[in-house]
């Protein structure tokens, strides 16, 4: 990652850019290795306040930044770590852009993963293929307090998904409500 100075009766020492040069590593770990980065660091003073600026091109967004102090150093620290958390804020719309909705939120297992062959082969045979595995995807998505069937219908409308799994007031079971095809909604109690 390349850094550029620019001072404007404000200047910070080798050992301290240093210092700063470290930070930067850390948003290039977060922001992706693989990408070459380059900052823009602004120093300016005016009367008893320094300003520090920071500008940084990632993820197809410019990140800019800013941080004040009396002293510089304080100052680009400040700005630093904004960044730093704007490089995590960004990275993460970017990975939940990515991912369908139908994705979120489910855990990844080895179940999950099947091989190129198989799907091709169910596409070509009409979705009978003997080699095709049905992939599991598990779900921690449980209502977080107990609820009973009444509420369980309300929340699920609210949603507006076609299942909800929660625990059942009555018996403190847990139970899923699925919406079928047809409309109606049933009810699946634990045994």
């Amino acid at each position: 990652m390349r850094i550029h100075y620019t001072g404007r009766n404000a200047e910070v020492t080798d050992e301290q850019k240093q210092k700063v040069q470290r930070k930067f590593e850390k948003i290039h770990k977060i922001l992706g290795p693989e990408r070459s980065l380059e900052a823009h660091v602004t120093l300016s003073r005016q009367r008893h306040l320094c300003e520090a600026e920071v500008t940084l091109n990632a993820l197809n967004h410019t990140l800019v930044v800013t941080g004040a102090n009396e002293e510089p150093y304080p100052a680009l620290l400040e700005a630093v770590g904004k960044l730093e958390k704007q490089a995590v804020k960004n990275k993460h719309k970017m990975i939940d852009t990515r991912r369908s909705d139908r994705d979120r939120g489910r855990r990844v297992t080895a179940g999950d993963v099947t091989a190129p062959d198989a799907v091709d082969a169910k596409r070509k045979s009409g979705g009978k293929s003997k080699s095709y595995t049905p992939r599991v995807l598990r779900s921690d998505d449980i209502a977080p307090k107990p609820l009973s069937v009444e509420g369980a219908v309300l929340k699920l409308e609210e949603l507006g998904r076609d299942h909800l799994t929660f625990r059942n007031a009555e018996d403190g079971r847990v139970n899923v409500l699925m919406r079928r095809p047809d409309g109606d909604l049933e009810l699946i109690e634990a045994g």
